[in-house]
């Protein structure tokens, strides 16, 4: 399965939520709430890790929504949210996803997720509160990964 993931609400702005969601066939959302963000941005600014946080936890929320279908999954098309910066998420989604599977890093792509993809609606009516996410995710849940 060839899945496209798109972010609505930017990580780094605290003041909102940030949604992610994929969408071949099938379908799966995940939401962070803003509130739990600012806690989780304490969190590695605690660590000395703050430089990292938007990019740590982007590829943190990814696996978490595709974590459950990493059997099926076989490319990943992530979009360009932070350009410049995909070499970094790649590192850190490729360590967590290969302690589950073997995972050549050739199949995970940073592209322009079109407006008009199911992904990119999926996670805008989920950032926006018209659709329940599928996943709610808390700084507990993250920590474990930081």
């Amino acid at each position: 399965m060839y899945i496209k993931i798109d972010q609505s609400g930017k990580i780094e702005d605290t003041r909102v939520n940030t949604a992610l969601a994929f969408s071949d066939g099938r379908r799966k959302t995940i939401l962070i709430d803003r509130r739990e963000k600012r806690k989780l941005q304490e969190i590695f600014r605690k660590n000395n890790k703050h430089h990292v946080f938007i990019f740590k936890t982007f590829a943190i929320l990814i696996f978490l929504l595709i974590k459950n279908d990493l059997t099926e999954i076989q490319r990943i098309g992530i979009d360009l949210e932070y350009p410049g910066k995909d070499y970094l998420i790649k590192d850190y989604l490729l360590t967590m996803i290969r302690k589950y599977r073997s995972f050549d890093k050739r199949d995970i792509i940073f592209i322009k997720v079109d407006r008009k993809t199911k992904a990119h609606e999926l996670a805008i009516n989920v950032h926006r509160g018209h659709i329940k996410p599928d996943i709610m995710v808390t700084k507990e849940d993250i920590k474990p990964f930081i």
